[in-house]
């Protein structure tokens, strides 16, 4: 791959606990500034509607038609991906890397747009637990997984304490 494109989704995503997607944003773009291979699509945070994984990936397959797009995604989330809008479409018009997140076998990724990657190498951790860790204040645990600027964004706009 030449580059590695974040899509943080929009603010018309229901998610509890979800911050605005500015704060996602600038938290992202903090944590690649010196990352040349990666960068940020805005696609779903500027839609002014809801956009479902088919639509963002759709709209995403537009804007970089010459280019050969693969969706990268969590082993956590593509087990729920049957859940999503359209996810038999979505799995056959698109390229999807699952990355192993949990050392546990994927079911039904025998499609041929499937990847299966299994790092050699595991961290123990998800978002739900650092947010914890950061709402009881243990700085130190979070700082093992979180780059140094993005914690101070964090600490400054106090973001998580809820």
């Amino acid at each position: 791959m030449d580059e590695i494109i974040f899509v943080p989704v929009g603010d018309y995503y229901e998610k509890n606990g979800l911050i605005t997607s500015k704060h996602r944003y600038n938290m992202l773009k903090l944590a690649i500034e010196n990352i040349k291979e990666m960068g940020i699509e805005t696609i779903a945070i500027e839609s002014t509607i809801k956009l479902y994984a088919i639509d963002t990936f759709k709209l995403i397959k537009e804007k970089y038609k010459n280019d050969d797009i693969y969706f990268i995604m969590g082993s956590d989330n593509y087990r729920k991906i049957p859940t999503w809008k359209n996810y038999k479409g979505l799995i056959t018009n698109n390229k999807i890397i699952v990355i192993e997140r949990e050392r546990r076998e994927i079911r039904d990724n025998s499609h041929e747009n499937i990847i299966n990657f299994i790092p050699k190498k595991i961290e123990p951790i998800n978002s739900t637990e650092i947010r914890k860790m950061i709402k009881n204040k243990e700085k130190e645990e979070v700082k093992k997984y979180v780059n140094e600027n993005v914690y101070k964004y964090i600490q400054k706009n106090n973001l998580y304490l809820t």
